[in-house]
């Protein structure tokens, strides 16, 4: 009889896949969507990076508020001069501190320009974590489609087993050619094949996964093994009012109040600061003493930073019109992932409904009919692949409606309700 001799490797790969598979997800209770959201939220490193930006814009905010530093002046006059200003005799030393007296509000316009600068800095980061986020609920998604892969590719390695054995039994008895129970080997092989393949990925997806927290190397999480779908879909119109709240759209009011803030600032510099000055002038010598005073005035100009202000109010506009791009990017992206997951719970369900049944039926009925003798077995394989390539189908099917409602989810709801309801480990 025919043996496999090239490939002995494949069961043994099987079994280290299968083993490596099943330690993980009996090692440790499986990992909801919300631990897993929890994890990425608390130990992605980019989020820790943001965290430092947070506090030195906090900084800035405290610096921001300090008045200009006093200066101390000290001045000679009237040393090693000719006559009776010869050497030192008539020397002159003054003493003296200068400080600038800031017109216009202009402290008060920097701590309000380094106070919008740290929204946002906690804004961008705000948008990070929903990036961060939604890449998790993907990688979440797809790891419990890996699991549920390589579960679906069971049944169809169990009906090989079976139908090898049903082969050789017949050809056991004479009442089937050697090259029935070949093809069902090569069945058998390919099964064993794809089981393999489909083992060493989903290892592969939740290794993805802890990569979403920044462990990548650490022991794979387990995760539930179910995708299930709602039978109708939930109401689109309270997730699209949810849009507004986007930290896209809170990054931008952030951005266009720090605009505003530098525009204020440049305007208030177009006011001059006056510099009073006072101190003691020592003369002849230090013989006598007198008190010094002064202040400083700028001259005024029509062109003082006036090309700042013109500058910051042209960067305003800018931002300001920049909102509603946003708001459209936004609305577009939620309704194209809203599109895909209506599309493919629909194909799902009628998959379900209609063709996964007939296609089982239609196996079961064939295999019967090859037990009695009444088909070559050719019949049956080729049943059998349908079977398998229709429930596949139907499984791709709740995969994309998944991942595309977490996508939809990610613009109304960083806590992923509705995608966490789509996921059991019953």
């Amino acid at each position: 009889m025919p043996t496999f001799s090239r490939l002995p490797f494949l069961p043994f790969i099987l079994g280290a896949a299968s083993a490596a598979f099943a330690a993980a997800e009996t090692s440790a209770p499986p990992l909801t969507l919300a631990q897993a959201l929890a994890r990425a939220g608390e130990q992605h490193p980019a989020l820790a990076a943001d965290s430092y930006a947070a506090r030195a814009a906090a900084a800035l905010v405290e610096q921001a508020g300090a008045p200009p530093a006093a200066t101390l002046d000290l001045a000679v006059e009237n040393a090693f001069g000719t006559g009776d200003l010869r050497g030192v005799r008539g020397l002159e030393t003054t003493v003296q501190s200068s400080r600038t007296l800031e017109w216009g509000g202009k402290r008060g316009k920097r701590v309000a320009l380094a106070e919008a600068e740290r929204e946002i800095a906690l804004r961008t980061a705000a948008v990070r974590r929903a990036e961060i986020l939604a890449g998790t609920a993907a990688a979440f998604v797809q790891a419990v489609a890996a699991a549920e892969r390589l579960a679906l590719a069971g049944e169809p390695l169990r009906l090989a087993r079976e139908t090898l054995a049903l082969a050789e039994a017949r050809h056991r008895a004479g009442a089937a050619a050697p090259a029935e129970t070949v093809r069902a080997r090569v069945s058998l092989a390919l099964a064993e094949s794809e089981t393999a393949r489909l083992a060493a990925a989903a290892a592969a997806a939740r290794t993805a996964l802890a990569a979403s927290w920044g462990d990548p190397a650490g022991a794979p999480p387990a995760v539930p093994g179910r995708l299930r779908l709602p039978a109708e879909l939930p109401a689109v119109a309270a997730w699209r009012a949810r849009l507004a709240g986007h930290p896209r759209l809170a990054l931008q009011d952030a951005l266009i109040a720090a605009r505003r803030a530098h525009l204020a600032l440049a305007q208030a510099q177009a006011t001059g600061d006056v510099t009073a000055t006072g101190g003691v002038r020592f003369l002849r010598a230090g013989s006598d003493a007198a008190f010094v005073a002064g202040l400083s005035f700028p001259l005024p100009s029509r062109e003082r930073n006036q090309g700042n202000i013109r500058a910051a109010r042209e960067t305003l506009a800018g931002t300001e019109s920049t909102v509603h791009a946003v708001q459209s990017e936004l609305e577009a992206g939620f309704a194209a992932a809203w599109q895909d997951f209506a599309a493919a719970h629909a194909l799902a369900l009628k998959l379900a409904r209609d063709a996964a049944p007939a296609a089982a039926e239609a196996a079961a009925t064939l295999r019967a009919a090859y037990a009695a003798g009444q088909i070559p077995l050719t019949e049956v394989l080729e049943a059998q692949r349908a079977l398998a390539a229709v429930r596949r189908e139907l499984l791709e099917a709740e995969i994309a409606a998944a991942l595309a409602l977490a996508r939809a989810e990610s613009f109304a709801d960083p806590a992923y309700p509705f995608t966490a309801a789509l996921l059991s480990s019953a």
